[in-house]
C-alpha cells in the first residue's frame, strides 16, 4: 500500500525536463526516527536544492522487510537487520533532483560509520555499525519496489536508486 501511495505522490510532480532529474528512495531507520533526526536529514537534502516528492511514516512488517532485503538473506546480519527495521517506524522518502543519486551518497556518507566523514549524515549521527548496513545504488530491484511503488507500474520511471540511513 505504501508503494502505491508513494508512486502516486512522486508522479504528481514530474521532473521539469525529461532526463534532467532523477529520483532516489531514502529511508530513515527506526533509531533515526526515535532520535528525532528526520528534520535534520530533510534540511540537509533541501539545502542541496533537492525536492522531496514523497514522504511516509511506515511501520514495516517483517514480511515486507524480508522481501526488501532478499538479496542479503545469506549475510550473517540479515535476521538482526529485519528485526531491527521492524522494531519501530521508518520514514520513507523519495527525493528528486539533478544528480540526486550521487549527491545523496555524498550527503549520507560511507556505509560503515567508522569510515564516514564528519559532515555526512552517517558521520554525524550513526552510533552503531550493525544498524547502518545499507546497499547503495543499483536500479530499483524488487526489494526497493516493496517500499516505494508497486502495482505493476514502473518504479519512478525506472530511475530509482535506494539509499538508507
Amino acid at each position: 500500500m505504501i508503494c502505491l501511495v508513494l508512486t502516486i505522490f512522486a508522479n504528481l510532480f514530474p521532473a521539469a525536463c525529461t532526463g534532467a532529474h532523477e529520483r532516489t528512495f531514502l529511508a530513515v531507520k527506526p533509531d533515526g526516527v526515535q532520535r528525532r533526526l528526520v528534520g535534520e536529514i530533510v534540511r540537509r537534502f533541501e539545502r542541496k536544492g533537492f525536492k522531496l516528492v514523497a514522504l511516509k511514516l511506515v511501520q514495516a512488517s517483517e514480511e515486507l522487510l524480508r522481501e526488501h532485503y532478499a538479496e542479503l538473506r545469506e549475510r550473517p546480519f540479515y535476521g538482526r537487520l529485519v528485526k531491527y527495521m521492524a522494531s519501530g517506524p521508518v520514514v520513507a522518502m523519495v527525493w528528486q533532483g539533478l544528480d540526486v543519486v550521487r549527491a545523496s551518497r555524498a550527503l549520507i556518507g560511507a556505509t560503515n560509520p567508522a569510515d564516514a566523514q564528519p559532515g555526512t549524515i552517517r558521520g554525524d549521527f550513526c552510533i552503531e555499525e550493525s544498524h547502518s548496513r545499507q546497499r547503495l545504488g543499483g536500479e530499483c530491484p524488487p526489494r526497493d519496489r516493496a517500499l516505494v511503488p508497486r502495482r505493476g507500474a514502473p518504479v519512478l520511471g525506472g530511475q530509482c536508486r535506494a539509499l538508507a540511513v
